[in-house]
Parts: structure tokens; sequence; C-alpha cells
């Protein structure tokens, strides 16, 4: 039994470190989602992710997420999915103590409601988190309502839906109990009055009285006067118990009325004091949460920027700039006829034997070296790279823009690109490495250019002209630069050239070729 127990244990501890590790795997997948995502798709990415983040133990991100998710299903008008989203933040009110939850409960049985929604699990969801919050809370008549409503939805209950359980106390009724109590302190005030009109008409009903008796008492006799007098006095004393009883009894209303009214004074001054708090933390909590959700806006847009910018790197460093603004804004490219483009190639002499000498690291290597600094060459010149085929290197200029002296610029080019190449050879001599000598073969004339592919877009370029292009550089010798005819009578102001006679070409007849003199 013993070992039992701790192969069990050893078990728990072997699994969970890779459920936590599948959790947070599927946190990034669904935040990876969540980056290209939109519309529909988006809230319920949304929604997946904020569960992900509750089962991960991070309510407060559970929450914020599930916010975002509610707001912009209600932005695409997705009531459903809004209901889930709202569902989803209460749950997670609930895991932070949160008072508010049941709002966001409520508003979710409400949005379904109100949109026939068939969703009834939701619905008994959002029922039983409500009675959990009321239950604890103690409010006895909400719970019996909420109970009531889960009966109905279960089939167990009336056939007829129960009303909506009552929510707590609003501000308008505070002010509507206040103005009550307002009203009935008038009309004790008003009885008041009128017990004060009544000890009046009293008093004067007594001094007409004592007026009648003292007509009477000088018609009396001495005895008679005395015992008038007597009770005269006898009787003045008892009306002044009595009025001193009701001034007594008048003043202590008059002190309860002046001790309720404070205290209405003092309720409604605490009322407005815990009001204003109320608004407060309302206000400061908002600007928190604006805060927060401006700095996850931001953090996300330069995510999308970024992600922007290093797409459209990755788009102009495979086309030029014209064509990847096109793809962009048409989704596609039309094919183009160039009038007049001159074509370079470039192709090393014996490089099967150099690559039967060197391992396939440093062949790789030392093609890249040469690769990047042609790169560099016909970048500054404005030329155009169109693609490397082993050892081939190809560029063309007038394309797909036109510039001027495009033929001109490609010849200053190849002249550095063998220049480089003879500098880079002097150094591999000295350290025992055999060369790279290119021949390097230049033609202009018309060609179409595009893009092909719809996996991995490719700009190319075809016609005669860039066969005849190939067919000169494989004319050429290592270390010189081969032009044609067509190429030298544009040029042939511009350099020292060598003229080698008519070449005959595979499948092209006969060619004037010229060598570029350095």
């Amino acid at each position: 039994m013993k070992n039992t127990s701790c192969l069990t244990v050893l078990a728990v501890l072997l699994v969970f470190p890779v459920l936590i590790h599948a959790q947070s795997l599927r946190v990034a997948q669904l935040e990876n989602q969540l980056i290209s995502a939109s519309g529909p798709t988006r809230a319920q990415v949304m929604i997946s992710l904020s569960e992900a983040y509750f089962e991960e133990g991070q309510a407060e991100k559970a929450e914020d997420m599930a916010e975002d998710a509610a707001d912009f299903s209600k932005k695409i008008k997705q009531p459903a999915l809004r209901a889930i989203a709202l569902n989803r933040e209460g749950k997670a009110m609930v895991a932070q103590g949160k008072r508010k939850a049941a709002g966001r409960f409520e508003e979710s049985l409400e949005i379904l409601n109100r949109t026939n929604g068939a969703d009834k699990g939701l619905m008994l969801d959002n029922l039983q988190r409500m009675r959990g919050l009321a239950l604890a809370s103690g409010r006895q008549k909400e719970l019996l309502a909420i109970d009531e409503r889960i009966a109905y939805l279960s089939g167990n209950g009336p056939s007829t839906p129960p009303a909506a359980p009552e929510m707590p106390v609003t501000r308008m009724e505070l002010r509507q109990e206040l103005l009550s109590l307002k009203k009935e302190l008038a009309t004790k005030s008003g009885s008041l009055a009128q017990n004060e009109a009544k000890l009046m008409e009293q008093s004067q009903r007594l001094q007409a009285e004592l007026e009648a008796r003292e007509a009477q008492i000088s018609k009396m006799s001495a005895e008679q006067v005395r015992t008038e007098m007597m009770y005269m006095q006898q009787r003045m004393m008892l009306d002044s118990v009595l009025y001193l009883a009701s001034m007594d009894s008048m003043a202590v209303s008059n002190a309860q009325l002046a001790l309720g009214e404070a205290n209405a004074h003092r309720n409604a001054l605490l009322m407005g004091i815990i009001g204003a708090l109320i608004l407060a933390g309302g206000a400061l909590f908002s600007y928190f949460k604006a805060r927060q959700s401006a700095r996850l806006l931001a953090e996300k847009n330069n995510v999308i920027r970024q992600e922007q910018e290093r797409s459209e790197n990755l788009l102009l460093n495979i086309l030029p700039s014209l064509v990847a603004n096109e793809l962009k804004q048409k989704g596609r490219t039309d094919a183009r006829f160039f009038e007049d483009v001159s074509v370079l190639f470039a192709d090393f002499v014996g490089f099967s034997g150099i690559a039967e000498k060197v391992s396939p690291q440093q062949l790789v290597s030392e093609l890249d070296a040469c690769f990047q600094a042609f790169d560099e060459i016909i970048a500054r010149y404005g030329l155009e790279k169109i693609k490397t085929i082993g050892d081939c290197y190809m560029c063309a200029g007038g394309v797909p823009d036109d510039q001027p002296e495009h033929l001109k610029k490609m010849v200053l080019a190849a002249r550095e690109m063998q220049q480089w190449l003879f500098d880079w050879n002097e150094t591999r001599v000295k350290q025992g490495l055999p060369r790279y000598d290119a021949r390097i073969g230049i033609h202009r004339g018309p060609v179409v250019a595009g893009v092909v592919g719809s996996k991995k877009f490719a700009f190319d370029i075809w016609g005669d002209t860039v066969n005849i292009a190939a067919r000169i550089e494989q004319a050429g010798e290592g270390g010189k630069i081969n032009m044609s005819g067509d190429a030298y009578a544009v040029l042939q102001h511009d350099f020292s050239c060598q003229y080698r006679g008519k070449i005959p070409v595979k499948n092209r007849g006969e060619i004037d070729m010229y060598y570029v003199l350095n």
C-alpha cells in the first residue's frame, strides 16, 4: 500500500510539469493566432485565450481578455459570442473576489433571452454563478427567484418563465424615499402649527371668561367675592398646569421633530459622501483600467507594426519595390514588356574542380562571400538582381524601373565585380586557396518581366535577350567582360573594347563580340 502511494505521488510529480508546459504552449499558440485573426474568429480566439489564462491561474489577464472579447463581439454585432465572453469575464471576477461579477452573468443572461439563444447550458451556468453569489451574500429573496428560473430552464418548474430577481435598491429609489420623509416632516410641522392655534384660541376664551367673571364679581358680596376669588385662583392654577403641560408636550414634539430632521440630514449627508466615494472609486478604477487597456493596445499595435515591417522587408528582399507595391495593392502582378533591358550573366570557371578540393561548408561560405559582394556592387548602380543558379549570377538593368544609361552602369558594375575578384584572389593565392575567376557576359534587348509562383514569389525575365546573354557569357574567358555587338553599338564611345570577330553561338548563328578593356 505504501509503495502504491509513493508511485501515485511520483506520477503526479511527473505529469504536473507536462500539463503546465502543455497549457503554456496552448496560451502561446492562441496568442499567435490572435495576431492574424479577424471577425468572429478573432472573438472566439480571444474567448479561448481568456479560458487558457483562467486555467493557468491568471484571473486578472483572463478578465481583461474576456472584457476585450465582449467589447469586440459587440462591435461586430455577435451577441452570442458577447454572451459567452461576459460569462468568462464574470468567472474571472469571481476568482478575484470582485463584487460586480453578478452584473456580468445577468447581462449575459439578458442577451441570451433577448436573442432567443438556444444555449441553455450557458444560461444555466450564468444562473448557477448568480445563485452562488446570492447564497454567499445571504440574499434569500433573490436566491428563491434564481432557483425558480433554474427549475424552469431544467424543465422541473412552471410552464411560464418566472420573473427576474429584484436588483439591489438604486440611487433613484433612495432619493424618492428621502422626498417622502421630507413630506412627512412638513406634515408634522403643520400639525404643530394647528396645535399652537388651538392654544391661542383657548387663551382668548379664558380671557373672555375672566372678564365675564369680573363683571359678576362687581355684583357679588364680599363673601361671595372671596369664595369666587379662591375658586378662580384654583381654576387659574389648574389652567396654568394644563398650559405648562401642553407647552412641555409641544417642546418635546419640537425636539423630536428637530432630532428626526437632524438624523435625516445626517443620513442624506452620509449617503452623499458614500455616493461621492463610490463615484470617485469608479472613476479611479476606470482611469487605471483605461491606462491598462491603452498599454495593452499599444503593445499589441507595436507587435503588429513590427510584424508588418518584417513582412515588408522580407517581401522587398524577394521582389523589386515597384512589383511588391503592386502585389500588396492588387494581390497579383501583371507581366510587362520592356523594350530595352541590359542583362548580365557571371559564372565561375572550373567551379566543379573547386568544389572537389574544399568542404561543402567552405564552398558555400566562399560562394556566399562572392555573391554578397556582387549584391552590394549592383545595388550602388541601381541594378536589379534576378537570381542565382548554382555558381551563376544574373542581374538586369532598366527593369522594372526605366533607368537612364542602365547599360553603361551594367558595364561599370561588371568591371568592379572583376576588380573585387582580382583583389580577393591575390589574398587567397597567398594562403594556398583555389582562385575564383569569373566569366561575365552582357547583352541588351527586349524582355518580358513578371512574378511567377503562388507559394514562393520569384521575379524573373524571359526572352531571346536572356538566352543570348547566357551564350555570350559562355563564349567569354575567366577574368574578362564579353559584350555583344548590340551592346557595343550603344557604348562604343564610352569604353575601350577589343573586337573578337563573329563568334558562333549555339542555336543563334554567329554574333559580333567585344572584350571590355580595363
